[in-house]
C-alpha cells in the first residue's frame, strides 16, 4: 500500500494542544485538525487559529490531511430551516470549507452520528440536501467532501446516489461499525469501497467501548480492514483516532503518549 500516517489531532494526550509538534515526535506524516464545537465558536472559523496550525505545519514539515467536522454528534447535521440555529450551523459548515481552501486541506468531512444520524425519510432528504450545497460550494474550490456515518451498505450508497456529487465521497472508520451495528466491518468497507475518500479512521475497542484499545488488540477486526485495503492496493491516508486520555489508556501506561507511540509502530508494522 502506498499510504500516509496521521491522527485526529484532539486524539493526543492534552486534547491536541501540541498536537503538531507530537505529530514529528512519534513520527507520522500529518494529522486532521477538528474545526471545532457550536458552543466554543467554532475555533477554526478565526484567522489566527489557521495561521498558527499552518506555521506549525511549516515548523514541524508535517501535512494536514483534513478538516473534520464532528459537531454533528451534538447538532443535528439535517436541521430544519425552522431551528433557531439552522443558519449559524450552516454558514459554519460552509465556513469549514473556507479554512480548509485557506488552509490548502483537501478534504472536509462530517459526522453524522448520534444528534445527525439519519432515522427517517425526512432526515435523509435534508442530509442529502445539506451535502449537496456543501459539494457545490467546496468543489469550486477543488475540496471533497466527506460523510463518517454508521449506516447499513444500502443506506450509504443511497445517500451517495441522493447527493448526486462527484466530489462527495464516504470515510470508513474500521471500528464504529462493531461499535453501533452489528455490521462486519470487512463487509461495510467492501460495500463502500467504490465510493470511499482516499482517507480513513483507524482505531480499536474492548467489548462494549469504543476507541480504547491499542490497535490489535481489540474487538474491530482491525488486521481484516488492513488485509482488505492491502488486497485492493488503496493509497491514502490512515488516520487514527484512539482517545488515548480514556481511563483505559492508563492500563498501558501512565505517559498516554506511550500509547500513541505503540499504536504508531502496530499500524507501520501492519501496513509493511
Amino acid at each position: 500500500m502506498d499510504v500516509k500516517l496521521g491522527i485526529c489531532n484532539f486524539c493526543f494526550p492534552g486534547t491536541g494542544l501540541f498536537a503538531p509538534q507530537l505529530v514529528k515526535e512519534v513520527g507520522l506524516d500529518g494529522m486532521s485538525v477538528e474545526y471545532g464545537a457550536y458552543e466554543k465558536g467554532y475555533p477554526l472559523s478565526q484567522k489566527i487559529i489557521r495561521d498558527l496550525y499552518l506555521d506549525a505545519q511549516q515548523k514541524y514539515g508535517i501535512e494536514y490531511a483534513n478538516v473534520g467536522c464532528s459537531d454533528g454528534d451534538f447538532l443535528p447535521f439535517h436541521m430544519r430551516p425552522s431551528d433557531p440555529r439552522f443558519e449559524k450551523v450552516r454558514k459554519a459548515h460552509l465556513d469549514a470549507v473556507d479554512a480548509a481552501a485557506y488552509m490548502k486541506i483537501p478534504v472536509v468531512f462530517f459526522s453524522n452520528f448520534n444528534a445527525s444520524l439519519v432515522q427517517t425519510e425526512e432526515d435523509m432528504e435534508f442530509t442529502a440536501k445539506r451535502y449537496q450545497e456543501l459539494c457545490d460550494y467546496a468543489g469550486e474550490k477543488e475540496i471533497q467532501i466527506g460523510c463518517e456515518c454508521p449506516l447499513s451498505v444500502e443506506k450509504q450508497l443511497e445517500l451517495v446516489e441522493r447527493v448526486g456529487k462527484p466530489n462527495f465521497k464516504l470515510f470508513y472508520d474500521s471500528d464504529n461499525y462493531s461499535f453501533f451495528t452489528s455490521f462486519q466491518q470487512v463487509d461495510v468497507l467492501d460495500g463502500i469501497y467504490p465510493h470511499m475518500l482516499n482517507q480513513l479512521h483507524v482505531k480499536d475497542s474492548t467489548q462494549g467501548c469504543i476507541a480504547n484499545a491499542i490497535l490489535g488488540t481489540g474487538v474491530s477486526n482491525f488486521q481484516g480492514s488492513i488485509d482488505y485495503l492491502k488486497a485492493h492496493q488503496y493509497s491514502g491516508w490512515l488516520i487514527i483516532e484512539n482517545l488515548y486520555e480514556k481511563e483505559d489508556f492508563q492500563n498501558v501506561s501512565e505517559e498516554r503518549i506511550e500509547s500513541v507511540k505503540e499504536d504508531v509502530r502496530r499500524l507501520k508494522e501492519a501496513v509493511k
